[in-house]
C-alpha cells in the first residue's frame, strides 16, 4: 500500500487541497486534523535566503582524490572509539 500526503485546509464545511493530488484512480483517504489554522494569512516563504545559503565545493585537487579521501574517512573502524 502506498501512502500519499497532500496538505489541505478544512474551513468547517469542506476540505480544500493545497496541492495537486498525484493520483488518478480512486483512493481511500484518512483525514487527520493536525492543528488549527491561525487567523493571520501565511506569508509566502522567502526562498531567496534559502538558496543563498547554498555554496559550491571548491578544491584544487582532482575529483578522484577528493572522493577517495571522503570514502576513506567514512569507513567503519575496527577498534572502538576513545571515550
Amino acid at each position: 500500500m502506498s501512502l500519499v500526503s497532500v496538505p489541505a485546509v478544512y474551513d468547517g464545511k469542506q476540505i480544500r487541497l493545497l496541492e495537486t493530488v498525484p493520483v488518478v484512480r480512486p483512493y481511500r483517504v484518512l483525514v487527520t486534523f493536525l492543528e488549527p489554522v491561525s487567523a493571520e494569512p501565511r506569508r509566502p516563504m522567502d526562498m531567496a535566503r534559502f538558496w543563498a545559503s547554498f555554496g559550491a565545493w571548491q578544491d584544487s585537487r582532482p575529483l578522484e582524490h577528493t572522493l577517495r579521501e571522503i570514502h576513506a574517512t567514512r569507513h567503519s573502524k575496527p577498534e572502538p572509539p576513545n571515550l
